[in-house]
């Protein structure tokens, strides 16, 4: 039994129907690909750009900290002009925001930089390791930075950084 020509008319229709559709649905899954790999992107360099800017509140504070350890020799929190705290009781206190109120904000002339970083300088402690007695040995102060920052969307990063300082008192 052989088809004629007369019973296949409908057929045609058909295939390129379902071929429509099948390259619809491709479309379709393309472009979701597509936005979803924009979205991750830009989350990324949301994240990526809150981390920088943190990183620019570590780096103010390590100046800052410098300053004042070879100009003033004052990190001290009791003393008057000291932007130093007492250090904190609980490990995970930068997680409250009232703790917050009290940090440094990073400024570039009278402007806060874009992300808001702000950083605070815990005081640790402070030692002579004096082997000798007689040697006049500088002051040991031991700090810890923490600095957080925002990105452009809704991606906040905290670092932190440990630093050792001495002086001569």
């Amino acid at each position: 039994m052989t088809l004629s020509i007369r019973n296949q008319r409908g057929m045609a229709l058909i295939m390129s129907l379902v071929m429509v559709v099948i390259i619809a649905i491709i479309g379709i899954a393309i472009a979701q690909q597509v936005s979803s790999g924009r979205k991750s992107t830009s989350v990324h360099q949301d994240h990526s750009l809150s981390f920088i800017r943190s990183q620019s509140g570590i780096a103010e504070a390590e100046y800052q900290i410098y300053k004042a350890a070879y100009e003033s020799s004052n990190l001290h929190p009791d003393s008057t002009d000291s932007f130093t705290v007492e250090q904190f009781e609980f490990a995970d206190w930068w997680q409250t925001p009232a703790n917050w109120q009290s940090a440094i904000s990073v400024m570039q002339g009278t402007q806060v930089l874009d992300g808001s970083p702000k950083y605070i300088v815990e005081y640790g402690e402070s030692r002579r390791y004096n082997l000798d007695p007689t040697a006049q040995v500088p002051l040991t102060r031991y700090l810890r930075i923490t600095a957080v920052a925002e990105g452009d969307d809704t991606a906040k990063s905290y670092l932190q950084a440990y630093m050792e300082v001495y002086e001569a008192q």
